[in-house]
């Protein structure tokens, strides 16, 4: 009954009523539209934005943000690794500097350079392929994608080839190392190939390019001097730059008149900061050969050290070119050579070496490097690899795919753990299509047996249904393991299904709605010949859809989001439902994916509830109908 008439409706009074009535409602709605907003927007991000409760991500919008978020994931969600390529001293990814402007002519002549210029691999390195708490990206899907072909899908034959066991393909990681570093190391195995092979594959805005400038900054600068403390850093090495990001490292050592820098630049070589696979020396072959054979004294004990040189003797020995890579074993003796020799014979090699030499066999000058390049450079020491440029161009040139990359990769990771890399989402369909057809066939029949017949002691039948209502779940936890474990089946859907079948409430409630069908049209169906099996699905079942509709929609919420007895009865991995493994993904994966994880894992009650509800409400009215 409305609570104003047609007349009043009609007034003005009235339909400020209903106005207002309209607007709280509407308001109600909001307050409840908000937080799951808040959590849709929270699921497509990262730790880089985590903290940011806004319902639409910034860097949805705003450039500068974007390529932050681009930044975090080359780097894997390390900023330290951040600084290590890019010469910046950010101590997070919301703090780094982003200048959207960038010089065209630079960025062409960099991607060039790295497209041309044949660059070793160890002199680069390719981002966004590591995995952080259940956390990766396009490049780390790519990577396990070309492992598991290599392996034509054999995840044993990969197991057996690298000794290292894993249930899953999705598993496969490398260590996320810069190869400039002293102790950084190459494993030779099918990962590493297929990374190496991915990386010469990729445009050169997803890879960065070792800077021995910044590993010096980090490794020597601010350990002595700190990251913001850049005058006393100027006034001790006699520098002429004016903040660390244009400072550059010289390929030789610096003169004696520059003591502190000459000691800095000798200390990054022999005081394991820089790989020796960057540090060559003027020395002769000749002298590389001396050295080794009084060094080890006989060729076969070189030979334990230097296995893969195809040198026959110590006359066939050479020193490692400058695109070559030193094996872990052979640096030890390679350094104790290279203390051999005058500091004026060192050099280091490495891509802003080999890219000032590039300039300069595309360039008359340095003067026109910088009219090109829109910089002020005044000699060939002071030209820098425009990094951060080529980072800026390409993800406004990507903007679009980036966007949508960032945005849905928490849903692709959730997605590909449940339907891909495991069984949840499989196990937990299997449960609620087994939890449904018994709670729609056997539960109708016995309650309506009960309404049917009224068998002798029906009441204290219902009764003891009902009764079963006062204790809490957790109370005939114990007794159905004991009982389960007894049969031997733990770890199967029976032990899912079987304690649960059959729910005294839901028993109660369908009798209580048989109680209301008319008797009439069971005596008109007799008459007719109706068997008993005709009547209760004809007519019973027919007319009682509503009850059904609640009772399949409580039954699937109950089996959708069970979590304690299923992780009881089952405990492995293999029979996880969906709410356990929920609960072990929130253990090891970010908020952000924890958000995903519970809006994929809602979906379907949702779309159940939208389809259904017609039918539902129906159920609900049915008692003041009847």
């Amino acid at each position: 009954m409305s609570v104003l008439t047609k007349v009043e409706a009609k007034g003005w009074r009235g339909r400020l009523f209903l106005s207002l009535v309209t607007l709280s409602l509407i308001l109600g709605g909001l307050t409840m539209l908000y937080p799951f907003l808040i959590m849709l927007g929270g699921a497509m991000r990262s730790d880089h934005d985590a903290a940011d409760m806004s319902p639409v991500p910034k860097y949805l919008y705003d450039d500068a943000e974007l390529v932050r978020k681009f930044l975090e994931t080359k780097y894997y969600y390390n900023p330290i690794v951040m600084n290590t390529f890019r010469q910046s001293a950010d101590y997070s990814f919301r703090d780094a500097a982003v200048d959207l402007d960038f010089n065209p002519r630079a960025v062409a002549d960099l991607e060039r350079f790295m497209t041309e210029a044949d660059l070793p691999d160890h002199w680069q390195s390719l981002g966004g392929a590591g995995v952080l708490r259940s956390i990766s990206d396009e490049n780390q899907r790519l990577l396990v994608e070309n492992v598991r072909a290599h392996y034509d899908g054999d995840l044993q034959a990969y197991i057996a080839d690298l000794g290292v066991p894993i249930p899953s393909w999705w598993l496969i990681s490398r260590p996320i190392l810069n190869l400039g570093l002293a102790r950084s190391t190459i494993k030779d195995n099918v990962v590493e190939a297929e990374y190496f092979k991915l990386q010469r594959a990729s445009p050169p805005g997803e890879r960065a390019l070792v800077s021995l400038s910044a590993l010096f900054l980090d490794r020597i600068a601010y350990a002595e001097f700190g990251q913001r403390d850049f005058e006393a850093f100027r006034a001790a090495y006699g520098l002429d730059c004016e903040s660390y990001e244009r400072f550059t490292l010289p390929q030789r050592v610096p003169p004696p008149e520059r003591a502190a820098f000459r000691q800095g630049w000798l200390n990054f070589i022999f005081d394991d900061h820089v790989n020796l696979s960057f540090v060559r020396t003027d020395a002769s072959d000749a002298d590389f050969q001396a050295f080794l054979q009084d060094h080890f004294g006989t060729f076969k004990n070189f030979k334990k050290y230097w296995y893969d040189s195809p040198a026959a003797d110590f006359g066939a020995v050479r020193l490692p070119a400058d695109h070559e890579w030193l094996r872990d074993s052979q640096r030890e003796a390679y350094k104790a050579f290279l203390r051999t020799q005058p500091p004026e014979s060192l050099r280091l090699v490495g891509p802003e070496y080999l890219w000032r030499d590039y300039l300069a066999t595309t360039y008359d000058s340095v003067a026109a490097v910088a009219e090109a390049h829109g910089a002020d450079y005044q000699a060939w020491d002071d030209v820098q690899m425009p990094q951060t440029q080529l980072e800026t161009a390409y993800v406004l040139g990507q903007a679009g795919a980036l966007r949508w990359r960032y945005a849905t990769r928490n849903f692709r990771i959730v997605a590909r753990q449940m339907f891909v890399q495991g069984r949840p989402f499989m196990n937990t369909i299997i449960y609620v299509l087994l939890s449904l057809a018994f709670a729609l066939t056997l539960q109708p029949m016995a309650a309506y047996g009960l309404s049917r017949f009224q068998p002798p002691g029906t009441w204290k039948i219902i009764f003891i249904l009902v009764a079963t209502m006062a204790f809490p779940p957790m109370v005939g936890m114990i007794p159905k393991f004991l009982l389960i474990q007894k049969l031997g089946l733990l770890n199967t859907f029976f032990a899912l299904i079987l304690p649960v079948a059959v729910n005294g409430m839901l028993i109660f409630l369908l009798k209580g709605f048989f109680d209301s069908i008319p008797k009439d049209l069971y005596d008109a169906a007799m008459i007719d010949g109706a068997s008993e099996w005709r009547i209760f699905w004809q007519i019973t079942m027919s007319m009682s859809k509503p009850i059904l509709a609640v009772v399949a929609l409580r039954t699937f919420s109950a089996a959708w989001m069970s979590f304690m007895y299923p992780l009881i009865v089952c405990p492995d991995e293999r029979m996880h439902v969906l709410a356990v493994w929920l609960q072990q993904f929130q253990q090891q994966a970010p908020g952000t994916a924890v958000f995903a994880s519970i809006i994929i894992a809602s979906f379907p009650s949702l779309l159940i509830f939208l389809f259904a509800q017609r039918i539902i409400m129906r159920g609900i009215a049915v008692p003041s109908e009847k």
